[in-house]
């Protein structure tokens, strides 16, 4: 669990789109006809969805979320995960991770153990899409995005959350005409992405920290 909250980071001067998550207290709802119709995990259904994309959720990523469609796109996949994270819905991202991706590891009952465990820690606030890249080949795609997220320690009682911002380059693969995550990165203040094993020292084992708390999309 890190200690230190980060700085927010200056991005690019691409374009960006970005939202922020409110977490409103939950009323009650309606007995008859009048009851306000739900989604997943207790999301309202007329909500705004809370990957951004300025739909409501019903119109949005609760279709994904419930196997009614599938993410036409590597960027509608990556706000649906986000979502998923928001909603707690760990069979989603379970189910939209490539078998061959190294966070898939162990079997899929473990997976989603260790995906319910990251969701008990951390909160996603907000997402910012930075850039998309294609990959060497049509079936594969790269997205950098900006994340906003509030870590916590369930096993610390009152434990204070910490938030801090974090970029990462993502990257997609598309199987038999359908998307899934692969792997990410994280990007260093400088734009510069690490390559695999290179940094070293407590710096790169603080990064592996943090990866394994939120290696999400």
């Amino acid at each position: 669990m890190p200690h230190n909250i980060r700085q927010p980071i200056a991005g690019p001067t691409a374009r960006r789109r970005s939202h922020q998550v409110v977490f409103a207290a939950k009323k009650a709802a309606p007995k008859g006809f009048g009851a306000q119709k739900q989604g997943a995990k207790g999301i309202a259904a007329e909500a705004p969805c809370p990957c951004g994309s300025g739909s409501t959720y019903e119109a949005c990523c609760a279709p994904l979320h419930d196997g009614a469609t599938r993410a036409g796109s590597p960027e509608a996949l990556l706000r649906s995960r986000y979502s998923a994270y928001a909603a707690k819905n760990p069979d989603y991202i379970a189910d939209t991770t490539h078998p061959e991706s190294p966070e898939y590891t162990g079997s899929r009952t473990s997976y989603i153990r260790d995906v319910k465990n990251t969701m008990r820690r951390l909160d996603p606030m907000g997402l910012t899409i930075v850039s998309q890249d294609a990959g060497a080949t049509p079936d594969e795609a790269f997205i950098t995005f900006q994340l906003q997220r509030r870590i916590r320690d369930p096993d610390v009682p009152r434990n204070a959350p910490e938030t801090d911002t974090v970029v990462e380059r993502s990257r997609f693969a598309r199987v038999a005409g359908r998307w899934y995550y692969m792997d990410s990165t994280f990007v260093e203040e400088d734009g510069v992405t690490p390559a695999a094993g290179a940094g070293g020292g407590a710096k790169e084992e603080a990064a592996k920290e943090k990866k394994g708390l939120f290696g999400l999309f």
